[in-house]
Formats: structure tokens, sequence, C-alpha cells
């Protein structure tokens, strides 16, 4: 049986990281599906940079290769083809883990893997990366049985998944109306052509070795303190190519918090820091390098519930909904980020970027996206809170917007968590209504509810939850794929004004249209004055993407007063800024159950 050569197979990982981040830019263009936001390009490259960045080089054996791009995969994974990629990696080690660790074996585990990556996505679709994979895969195994070779084996798996590639285009209709082949499975196929290339061409060797010798940096734990901290955020960045003497930029830093520590060197360095300001940190470090990753976690709440937990039931959320930074921390709920993406970095929502600097960033002409939690924050999370409380329950953003419901209850399943004591409940919103519904689940918690109880209080609160979106520009909608680019051109041409808001099922949908925002927001509030008017409202909140006077003036114009509500004004998470456009205010509110109307 044909041995693995173990510095063979990592050059060809690396090999194939490095073509298909050649093609990020080419990936993002033909990016339609599932949402035209053009940013496939960017998630996959984020995967691959952590391969580049984190695989260590002198790894003694194919099983610890294959962990190690595993592991890695699971820091830099982003967006649905990132994750589905990461659950397709973890698999292959953990199959070939199990089985023959031979060239048989290695063939085989990735013929294996394929199932877990097709439960990577609620709704799996062929005719995307997926399918690519699976023939891939299977195309490897099979014609290695044949063969025994797995250089044949492997040329003759890449036309088959060429092909697979071509098909795409006839197996998803808007990817046949459009007249391209799905981002998602084209980046895959530059994997395995750039893994193949290698594998079959020894001499590529030693330069792609060379470009993996700097060292392996980590990010630490949870720091576990015995006293109350002094900042409220551990902060941690990995910069590469570092152009300040490090003497000076410890200098620069020292202002913004303490615990400071710079390790590494001017090509990759740690800093760590505690911090009351880690977007500050980050504006700082940007100016002076590349930031590769980050890590920031909230030491006051993890200080406060490792003390003593609330409640026993803890709440779980992503950033995309909107809550004041005090009760968070009042009602210790644990937050999720979302990750920004741009063409040089990720930044996680709320904590190293907000959408005031979404507003920067826009007018410096920087395209951003947005992508679900990563893995690796995932399984952080839950690690930390199995022992604390006694059931966890999770309320994502709507699973119509973002992969983050899937993505939770897979590494519920991976890790194998007990299912009566962790639910999590799609909200079908997104914003503000989120963080209501969020609220609501607190203020069940606190009647003394049962975990059975709160879970069905939150269902029931779903279906009367509403929001209404007055963007200031369209274009952002466009671009991030909520409003259908004909629609949108057609729009702009008119110069009409969208009141964007959720359908039940939790998508997007257009409620009303106006020739300017202040047209919109008029609509939008004849509409929930009337509901407060009638006493029909039991919750309100307004939210904005840097835009706090509007949004202020638009809760002076709300009939709150007979309704004796208190309606907080938050800024919304930088996810919404790009979606719906710096300068949108929304509008959001719990209808009461006709019986108390």
């Amino acid at each position: 049986m044909e041995e693995l050569d173990n510095q063979r197979v990592l050059d060809s990982f690396m090999g194939g990281a490095l073509n298909l981040l050649a093609e990020k830019d080419d990936l993002n263009k033909i990016n339609v599906f599932p949402v035209a936001d053009g940013d496939t390009g960017s998630n996959l490259a984020s995967l691959m940079q952590a391969i580049l960045d984190r695989v260590d080089p002198n790894t003694p054996s194919v099983n610890m290769t294959l962990n190690s791009v595993a592991t890695a995969s699971l820091i830099g994974a982003r967006g649905n083809s990132g994750i589905i990629f990461a659950q397709y990696l973890n698999a292959v080690a953990r199959m070939f883990e199990q089985g023959e660790q031979n060239a048989l074996g290695f063939a085989s585990s990735f013929e294996k893997a394929v199932p877990e990556a097709y439960q990577a996505l609620l709704e799996p679709k062929e005719g995307t990366i997926l399918t690519v994979m699976r023939v891939w895969s299977e195309s490897l195994y099979e014609r290695f049985l044949k063969e025994g070779t797995l250089e044949k084996a492997l040329i003759f798996a890449e036309k088959k998944a060429y092909e697979a590639v071509k098909q795409t285009e006839f197996q998803l209709s808007v990817l046949r109306k459009n007249q391209l082949v799905d981002s998602g499975a084209k980046g895959f196929y530059r994997f395995i052509e750039g893994f193949t290339d290698t594998y079959c061409n020894k001499e590529k060797k030693s330069v792609l070795t060379n470009r993996m010798s700097k060292p392996t940096m980590e990010f630490s734990e949870v720091e576990y303190l015995t006293e109350e901290p002094t900042h409220r955020y551990c902060s941690e960045f990995l910069l590469k190519d570092v152009q300040i003497e490090l003497p000076f930029l410890k200098e620069h830093l020292q202002s913004q918090g303490d615990s400071l520590i710079l390790a590494g060197s001017k090509s990759q360095l740690k800093v760590h820091i505690h911090t009351d300001r880690p977007q500050e940190v980050l504006k700082e470090l940007e100016t002076h390098g590349t930031i590769t990753h980050q890590k920031v976690d909230d030491m006051l709440l993890q200080f406060s519930v490792t003390k003593q937990p609330k409640y026993k039931i803890a709440i779980v959320t992503d950033s995309i909904a909107d809550l004041p930074k005090e009760f968070l921390l009042e009602e210790q709920i644990h937050v999720l980020p979302m990750n920004i993406l741009n063409d040089s970095a990720s930044y996680l929502d709320k904590y190293t970027i907000d959408s005031s600097i979404v507003h920067d960033k826009i007018k410096n002409n920087q395209k951003l996206s947005t992508a679900q939690p990563s893995i690796q924050s995932v399984d952080s999370l839950l690690s930390f809170l199995e022992d604390k409380y006694e059931e966890i329950l999770v309320i994502t953003v709507s699973s119509k917007l973002s992969g983050t419901y899937q993505l939770l209850k897979q590494r519920i399943t991976a890790r194998s968590m007990a299912q009566d004591r962790i639910v999590v409940i799609d909200s079908k919103l997104n914003s503000v209504a989120q963080g209501l519904l969020v609220e609501t689940a607190v203020q069940a918690i606190k009647k003394g509810d049962s975990f059975a109880q709160v879970i069905q209080t939150v269902e029931d609160t779903i279906a009367r939850c509403f929001i209404y979106v007055a963007v200031a520009d369209i274009a952002p909608m466009v671009q991030s794929g909520r409003i259908p680019k004909g629609l949108g051109k057609i729009a702009q041409a008119l110069h009409l004004y969208p009141i964007v808001s959720l359908s039940p099922e939790g998508e997007g949908k257009l409620s009303g249209i106006a020739f300017s925002q202040k047209g919109t927001e008029k609509k939008i509030l004849k509409k929930v004055n009337a509901l407060l008017k009638k006493d029909q409202i039991e919750a309100l909140a307004i939210t904005h993407a840097d835009n706090a006077p509007k949004a202020q003036d638009v809760k002076k114009r709300l009939a709150i007063t007979p309704a004796n509500l208190t309606v907080n004004v938050v800024e919304s998470s930088a996810a919404i800024a790009i979606s719906a456009g710096v300068g949108c205010v929304a509008v959001a509110g719990i209808v009461k159950k006709e019986d108390n109307a």
C-alpha cells in the first residue's frame, strides 16, 4: 500500500491555499448565491490565510498536519462557504485519525467527510460548493481504488471537479439567469487545483515551506479572574509586517488600558491588552501593520458569571440584536460577535467595529461585508457556559438572513450537548426587534418561569414583533443583496426610498416607499402611532446607524406618553449599518396579545 509523505501533503495544502487566495477578487465578482453580496472570495480567503499563517511547518506526521489544518480552518472560517469548508476539513482530519493512516486512508477520509459538510447548512443545495466537494471526494477515492496511486487519483478527480463546477451554472436558477458558475464551488476547485499541482510537482516544495517559516502564535484561553477587572475587555490581536519600532508602539498603547503585552517581532506580533476601548486599540494598530486575527472577551461579564450567575438559565444572542450595553452586563447576556470583513481584515461586530467606524471606512471606499460568528468563538462560549448554567437558551438573528442559527445547531450536535439543556430559537427577526425578543426572555426568567415556559413565551412573541427601517441610501441594500439589483436600480433612478421590514418567515421585504428618508420616517411613525394610540404595543425600541440626532427626533414624534412606555435608543450593529446603510433609523415593537388589546 502506498505510503504518505507528510511534507508533500503539507506543501500541497499550502499550494491549494495560495491558489485560492490568488483568485479571491474574481470569486467575489461572480458571487450571486445565496446572496449577491460579493464576499465569497474574501470569506474563503480568510480560511486559506489562517491555514498559511497558523499551520506549523514542522508537523511530524500526516495526522498532525490534518489536525493543524482543521484547527486553523475553524479560526479563519467566514461565511457559508468558509463554514462548509471548515466542517469538511475537520471531518477529514477526524476520519483519517480513525482509519488507516496511509494513502488509502487519506483518500477515503475525504469521501467519508462529505456528509458532515452537507450538515453545515440548514438547507443544503446542489450546484454549490457541496456538489463539487462531493464529486471530487468520491472521484478521488474511487480512482485510487482503481489506480492504486494518489497522484493519478488526484489528477483524475481534479478533472471531474472542473466538470462539476461548469455544471453549477445550470443547477440553480440564479446562476443560470446570470450565466455564472457558483463562486464557492469555483473556490473549492481552485483549492484542489493548487493542491493537485503541488502534490504532483515536488519542485514547489521548498518555495511553499519558506512561506511558512514564521512561528505560530496562539490566542490565550479565557482568563479566570479572582478580582473584578479594572477594564471590561481582554483584547488580543495578531499583526504582521509591523511598520513601527515595538517600544514606540508600546508607548502608543499604554494609555488604552493595562496588562499590555507585546510578544513576537515586527514580522509577526501578538498584542494583549485589557481595555474599555478595543475599537480604539484596533484603530491604532491598523496604522502600524496588518491585523490577521483578533479576539475580544468581556471580562466583566465573565467575572460576574464565574462569581455567581444571576439566573439558572443562560441567554445567548448574536451581535445583530441591538440592546443597551448596560442591559447586557446587568442581565448577563452572552453575545456572539458577527464578523465584519473587508479585503484585508476581519473585525468583531460591536467589539472592534461599530456603525461610526463603518461610516468612516465606507467614506474611504472600503467594501465591507458580514459573516456569522466563527466556529471557534461559538465553541469557546459553549464551553464557558456548560458548567455554569442549568440550561442555555440561544436566540439568533433570522436564519433567512444569516447562517448563525444553523451554525449553533451544528456545533451543539458536534459537541454532543444535551438537547434538553440547550435550545436554539430562530428569532425570524434582526436588530432591535431581536433585542426586544431577548428582553422578553429575560422578563420571563425573572418571573421564575421554567425553561420550557421561557421557550414557549419567546416562540409565542416572535409573531407579534415588527420592525420598520427608514434607509438613508438604498445602495447598501442593493449591494448586500437585501433588495434585488433590478428593483434597486429602478428605485435609485426614481429617487425612491424604501421602508424595509421582515416577513413572518424572517426575510427582508419592502413595506412602503417614499421620495425621501423623511418621507419614510413619516410613514413609519403613522403606522406605529396608530398602534400606540390604541394601546396595542407592549414594548418599543429605536436603533440607528451613526445617526443619533435623527433617532432622537423619531422618538420625540412617537405617541408614547399615553402608552407609558420606556423606549431605548441604541446604536445599531455594524452588520445592520452595512446591510441597511449608514444613517438608517429603525423602529421595532411588540404588539400586545389580542385578548390584552
